[in-house]
């Protein structure tokens, strides 16, 4: 069973998970609800930023290494990892677009760099990870041979 397809598939949804993570306090007091005093918004920050470490370094790089544990053949880790960071920077730059369009339409053209470097930035993050978890897999499943 070819299984190449689920961690790009995997880094798209933790990069999908990670463009609302970031954008978490502007989300919160441009909605309707009433505002967060500053502790709880605070609060909320950094439970998002516990929650993406989960996401990126728990389930993407477990499921990169059970990938990689069921594979028969190696030589395509690189393409899988590209695979992956495209993947990731496309779904950063659509979530980070809608919730931007939500927080506020009229954004300026620092916020669209920023939003780049940052859609850059998480698919290349991502990609890398995802080449880890298929490598360690890889390096555990060889046998070490005795001399």
């Amino acid at each position: 069973m070819n299984l190449s397809a689920v961690p790009p598939l995997a880094a798209a949804g933790v990069a999908l998970a990670l463009s609302v993570l970031r954008r978490l306090p502007p989300l919160l007091v441009s909605s309707a609800i009433e505002t967060p005093p500053v502790r709880r918004l605070g609060l909320y920050v950094a439970a998002g930023q516990f929650v993406a470490f989960l996401l990126v370094y728990g389930l993407l790089f477990g499921v990169s290494f059970a990938v990689g544990r069921r594979r028969d053949n190696p030589r395509r880790d690189g393409r899988i990892a590209l695979a992956a960071g495209l993947a990731a920077a496309v779904t950063t730059l659509v979530g980070t677009g809608v919730v931007l369009l939500i927080a506020e339409p009229q954004q300026g053209a620092v916020v669209i760099l920023q939003t780049l470097g940052s859609t850059f930035g998480v698919g290349a993050q991502l990609g890398i990870v995802v080449f880890a978890g298929l490598a360690l897999a890889r390096y555990r499943s060889e046998r070490p041979t005795a001399a």
